[in-house]
C-alpha cells in the first residue's frame, strides 16, 4: 500500500475535527508525521482490546463504534464520521481499546503513530486543551446514552438513532436526501432493541409521513417532530 501525506493546515476536514483549535505550529508537526490510510466496508478499524497504537483522524466514511454486550449482542455506541478522532484515549495504565470501530462504508483516515502524537501533545498547548475537551465531551454523551437506554421507550429509542444519522449524514431536509451505510440490526443495536421492532417503528413514521424511506435511503426525515418524539429539546 502506497501511503500520502496530507498538509493537515489546508485540509477541509479539519473545521469538524479537534484540530481546527489547533495552533499552525501543532498542525505542521502533525502533517510532517501522519500518513492517510484507508480501510474498506466490513474492516475493523480496531478491536476492543486491542493495544492502542496509533490515533487516527476521520477524513471520509463511516464506522461504527460498538462494544461487546450480552449474550454477544453488540451495543452500538454512535456512527463515527469525517472529523472524528480515535486512539486519543489512553495513558500508561489503559492502553488498550475499550470499544471495536468497523467501517460500515469505504473509510479514508489519517494516521499518527501514538508515541509520536504524544510528544507532540506535550508539546502543544492548544492540542491538550482540545484533548480534554473532546473526552469532556464523549464522557458527557456516554452518560446520556446511559440514561436514555434505561428510561426511554422504544419509539423514542428509535427515533433518536434516526437523528443521530441524519447528523453524522448532514441531513438537511429542505436540501438532500441521504442513504445510509446501516442495516436495520445496526439501527436496532445502537436503539437497543431488535431490529423487528425497529422496522414495526418505521411504518409508524411513514404512516405518521415522519420520514420516507426506501431501503436505506431516506428522502425525508421530519427532524422536528422526531425531537419531540424522542424527548429532545429543540
Amino acid at each position: 500500500m502506497n501511503f500520502i501525506r496530507n498538509d493537515c493546515i489546508t485540509c477541509k476536514v479539519r473545521s469538524c475535527s479537534i484540530l481546527n483549535q489547533c495552533d499552525l505550529e501543532t498542525l505542521a508537526t502533525i502533517s510532517a508525521h501522519k500518513i492517510s490510510k484507508s480501510i474498506r466496508k466490513g474492516e475493523r478499524l480496531f478491536g476492543e482490546g486491542d493495544p492502542v497504537q496509533g490515533v487516527c483522524f476521520i477524513k471520509k466514511g463511516f464506522l461504527k463504534i460498538e462494544l461487546n454486550g450480552k449474550q454477544g449482542r453488540p451495543l452500538v455506541l454512535q456512527f463515527a464520521g469525517k472529523g472524528t478522532i480515535l486512539g486519543h484515549r489512553t495513558s500508561a495504565l489503559h492502553q488498550t481499546h475499550n470499544y471495536s470501530a468497523t467501517a460500515v462504508t469505504e473509510v479514508q483516515y489519517c494516521y499518527i503513530p501514538f508515541n509520536q502524537f504524544r510528544e507532540i501533545t506535550k508539546h502543544s498547548q492548544s492540542l491538550q486543551e482540545q484533548i480534554i475537551n473532546q473526552i469532556l465531551v464523549e464522557l458527557d454523551l456516554v452518560q446520556k446514552r446511559a440514561t436514555y437506554l434505561a428510561h426511554k421507550t422504544v419509539k423514542e429509542k428509535v427515533a433518536q438513532a434516526l437523528l443521530l444519522l441524519a447528523e453524522a449524514y448532514g441531513y438537511e431536509e429542505k436540501k438532500q436526501s441521504f442513504s445510509i451505510g446501516f442495516c436495520r440490526q445496526d439501527i436496532a443495536d445502537l436503539a437497543g432493541t431488535t431490529k423487528e421492532q425497529v422496522s414495526k417503528i418505521f411504518k409508524e413514521l411513514q404512516k405518521d409521513k415522519l420520514i420516507r424511506c426506501t431501503a436505506k435511503k431516506f428522502s425525508y426525515i421530519h427532524i422536528e417532530m422526531l425531537q419531540k418524539i424522542s424527548g429532545i429539546d429543540t
